[in-house]
């Protein structure tokens, strides 16, 4: 609700009264609220409530929200015309009965016919036809502002009927009413649930300050609220909380949960993401960087290379925003999990305001980080209101010592403090991790967790180690987790599924039609079909440069030749198909000036002019109508060259339907060990988002194919390292065809697919995997008090916890299959479906429970005997039952002794089964 709404009801409390009696003592079914009116809402962050009341011009529509357990309701004002609508303007003046002139509004004769009439078809109408299935009815109560009193009891009767009328006209709609009391009794065997505001904290409009609600005001209305709950029907209370408070608005959430009711806490305008049943934990950090950096593309910032991986392990996504464009505005409290600023420079922030951006963000309760620099220039009227203070230094003099080196600081490389660099800035509330001393006494704290937040400054967050290679100084997971204060919650993890990493494989087009370097050598794709696709039958992304099957293509005399091979190709059973470009791009967008000199394609084509639609939708149309087979279709798009799209390229792939993966830079080996190393899970681009491949491929251990040309074989460094200590990445063996055209090239290849098979992983489709990551993003993560609740898409069925926060509780658990150990990590196994409630204990559960399995899950029932899993797989994989001490597997299944009395083990072929645990 609106402070209109509000107000009004301020305006009406003296007039109303109530004249139903009580139902019975039926309990309504409960269910969890959020009110979001702002434009730009969280869409992800609201899917973890059942109920989402939105105002419909806000621009975010039910087909956009799409279907699953949140559902939207429109807000609608069913009693005054509000002259910012555009129907409005079609209303007729003699419906018209009165003026709320605090919010220049008409208030409507509600017993008029013909306005009925035109409010179903002119409001409901069009709202229903876009999608919308559920209404939030307000001011309801405007028709006691009407200047003719004796038309009261004629309109309030006139309001019932309206209300009957909607569900005429569209049984299926669920209705909420926003008070109403008086009509309530007529229609109350129709209504899905009543909502009333400000019960204990209210925000007063005459005063523009926020407050309590006086005792008698909540008395009352709470008498009238237990009243609508006793008849059955579900009771909404929405309180108003200041941004910054809270553990207020959670303590006002309890309250009003206490009385039975369901809760809405937030703001005055019911614009930020509030608390209600539950509790979202915002998964977003909003992360500042300077477009000047890296040519203006996100890519090369210092934040997205090297900040976003360690923020995505411990569970976040970060939402870029260029320092040089107008900063976000609207409430961030509850959004986002906190802001990080990795400026580029002392004035990066200074024309678009940060300095008291920032500190407004603090007054909210948002945290914050500084990496490296503020941004902004260090006057007092900045650094006092955060608790630091410039120390006056007309000189340093060195040497510069380490006084204090807090556990944080020293990750992968010491701390080499300068003189150069020396920052006299000292904390006055706050934890110091660095503190430095100048030969002259002057004090430096070059890194501190703050009340607000904290930061680290250069050279101190990360450091140049041999060569061109870096390292972290600062433990990035361990100080991005204290200074934004993350709390901790199960993290979404998409390297692992039912406790088995992943393995995906995926082939980049380039060297297809190429020669293989031995005698009788054929093409590289034929050769690459018999050693590997063949011999190793693990799932496989085939990429094509559609240019090289073309007649007006690159190879015209051989065309014929390859398609037939391609074909072949793409109907083994376990590859899936998938474009590689057209021309193959070295660059994708012109203005890149970061390598080389071309810049567009890198292929020659005769009488080609470069465009992203041929280059995208164009060589997926070709491989799907010319090469894929019956019942297969391509629908991934491996970026190319540089892989760096435009946020216009990464967009045409999904208007065409597609997947898109590529681009990344993870290639930590074992002379190279930093986690800098190790790229994040994608980039977004504008809307849309762009997946990076796992890890990188052989044309970067092979120093760009110069050689030496076995060197692919150094990724099974990549593998462990992103293993070990915790695990960062699934296993990709990531290649090019004409790895198969040199024979120490086709080896490594041999055998990295030699280990990888050797390691039983969970294998699956590149698609698989990018869905995966998408569904990451897309998941949400909630607090009901008791457990966490999970929703996304359900790709994505692996959650992880430090081992330290316990158990899952089993038994009161919901759509928890298991759980494993990996490192200090316990990964919690969830059924399919796309919903989970995860309750937490500190002991281990006794009943039989999977511990792990290489393969899908696609059922699980437990029984007081035993239980039941449905699996597939798509190459033989093991299936692992703990506290399995007396349990048995059906005759004919193959099981392995494991050396765990109380452990059971299944090995199964690749396909489909169901597979009965018996432990009676």
């Amino acid at each position: 609700m609106t402070i209109q709404g509000y107000v009004r009801l301020i305006l009406l409390s003296a007039v109303m009264t109530f004249c139903g009696t009580a139902w019975g003592a039926s309990s309504p079914k409960s269910f969890s609220t959020a009110v979001f009116y702002a434009s730009n809402p969280p869409i992800n962050e609201l899917k973890a409530f059942d109920v989402v009341v939105v105002d419909p011009d806000s621009g975010l529509t039910p087909e956009a929200y799409g279907t699953g357990p949140s559902n939207l309701f429109a807000y609608v004002s069913a009693g005054e015309a509000d002259p910012n609508r555009n129907y409005t303007k079609q209303m007729n003046r003699k419906w018209f009965c009165g003026e709320n002139k605090d919010w220049n509004s008409k208030v409507i004769d509600v017993s008029n016919p013909e306005w009925r009439e035109f409010f179903l078809d002119k409001v409901v109408g069009p709202l229903w036809k876009a999608g919308y299935r559920g209404f939030f009815l307000d001011t309801m109560d405007s028709y006691q502002l009407s200047t003719d009193k004796s038309k009261l009891a004629a309109m309030e009767s006139g309001l019932a009927e309206t209300v009957r009328a909607i569900k005429v006209r569209h049984p299926e709609a669920r209705l909420i009413l926003n008070r109403g009391f008086e009509i309530f009794p007529k229609v109350k065997d129709i209504v899905f649930a009543v909502a009333a505001e400000s019960l204990y904290q209210n925000f007063s409009p005459a005063t523009g300050q926020y407050g309590k609600v006086p005792p008698n005001d909540r008395e009352w209305l709470t008498a009238k609220l237990n009243e609508v709950k006793s008849a059955g029907v579900p009771v909404i209370a929405i309180d108003y909380v200041p941004p910054g408070k809270r553990d207020l608005a959670r303590k006002t959430a309890e309250k009003i949960k206490e009385l039975g009711f369901i809760p809405w806490v937030a703001d005055k305008d019911l614009a930020s993401l509030g608390v209600g049943s539950v509790e979202v934990m915002p998964r977003t950090v909003l992360g500042l960087y300077d477009g000047a950096e890296g040519n203006g593309d996100a890519f090369f910032a210092n934040l997205q290379r090297y900040a976003v991986m360690p923020l995505n392990y411990l569970g976040y996504t970060v939402k870029l925003h260029d320092l040089r464009e107008k900063l976000p505005e609207g409430i961030l409290e509850g959004r986002y999990a906190g802001v990080l600023v990795w400026p580029y420079s002392d004035r990066s922030g200074e024309k678009r305001g940060l300095k008291d951006w920032a500190l407004r963000r603090v007054s909210e309760g948002v945290p914050i980080v500084f990496l490296d620099r503020f941004g902004v220039t260090l006057d007092a009227g900045f650094l006092s209101p955060l608790g630091l203070e410039s120390v006056p230094a007309d000189k340093i003099v060195p040497p510069i010592k380490i006084v204090l080196k807090d556990q944080h600081i020293g990750y992968e490389q010491q701390p080499l403090p300068k003189t150069d660099n020396f920052t006299p800035i000292k904390i006055m509330t706050g934890k110091p991790l660095l503190q430095l001393l100048s030969g002259n006494g002057i004090v430096s704290d070059a890194a501190a967790i703050t009340t607000w937040g904290g930061y680290v400054l250069e050279p101190y967050v990360m450091a140049p180690f041999f060569g061109e290679q870096t390292a972290w100084v600062v433990n990035p997971l361990s100080f991005f987790k204290d200074a934004l204060r993350l709390r901790d919650m199960p993290v979404p993890d998409v390297s692992t599924e039912n406790g088995v990493r992943l393995l995906l494989s995926h082939v980049d087009g380039d060297g297809f039609e190429s020669r293989a370097e031995w005698p009788g050598g054929k093409f590289a794709a034929e050769e690459l079909r018999t050693h590997i696709l063949e011999r190793y039958r693990i799932p496989t992304t085939i990429s094509l440069i559609t240019s090289s099957f073309t007649q007006n293509g690159i190879k015209p005399l051989l065309a014929p030749q390859l398609e037939k091979i391609a074909r072949g190709i793409l109907e083994l059973p376990n590859v899936e198909g998938a474009s590689h470009s057209f021309s193959h791009p070295f660059r994708w967008k012109p203005d890149q000036t970061d390598t080389g000199t071309q810049v567009w394609p890198a292929v020659k084509n005769p009488g080609y002019s470069f465009s992203l639609g041929a280059e995208i939708s164009g060589s997926l149309d070709y491989i799907n109508q010319n090469l894929m087979p019956p019942g297969k279709r391509a629908r991934i798009f491996q970026w190319t060259g540089n892989c760096v799209p435009g946020e216009e390229a990464v967009r045409m792939t999904y208007e065409a339907g597609a997947l898109n993966i590529n681009g990344g830079d993870t290639v930590i080996t074992g002379s190279n060990r930093s986690i800098s190393n190790v790229a994040p899970l994608g980039i977004p681009r504008g809307d849309f988002f762009q997946v990076f491949a796992p890890n990188q491929n052989e044309n970067v251990y092979t120093n760009l194919w110069t050689g030496p040309f076995y060197g692919y074989k150094r990724v099974l460094e990549t593998f462990r390292l992103t293993d070990s200590p915790m695990r960062l990445k699934p296993v990709n063996i990531y290649y090019h065809f004409y790895s198969a055209t040199k024979e120490a090239s086709l080896n490594a290849l041999k055998q990295v697919h030699d280990w990888a098979i050797g390691q039983r992983l969970f294998a699956v489709y590149t698609s698989e995997y990018i869905e995966k990551v998408l569904d990451y993003n897309r998941t949400v993560i909630a607090w009901d008090g008791s457990g966490w609740l999970i929703r996304n898409n359900g790709q994505l069925r692996q959650l992880r916890i430090p081992r330290t926060l316990g158990y899952p509780d089993l038994k009161n658990s919901n759509k928890v299959a298991g759980f494993n150990d990996h490192g200090d990590s316990r990964y919690l196994h969830l059924l399919p479906g796309g919903e989970a409630l995860v309750t937490l204990v500190q002991s281990s559960p006794g009943e039989p429970y999977l511990a792990s399995a290489g393969g899908f899950l696609d059922g699980f029932e437990r029984s007081k005997n035993g239980m039941k899993l449905g699996l597939h797989g798509y190459t033989p994989f093991k299936v692992s039952i703990a506290n399995a001490k007396g349990c048995r597997f059906p005759k004919g299944i193959k099981t392995v002794t494991s050396g765990n009395i109380n452990e059971l083990v299944a090995e199964l072929p690749e396909g489909k089964h169901a597979l009965t645990v018996d432990c009676r």
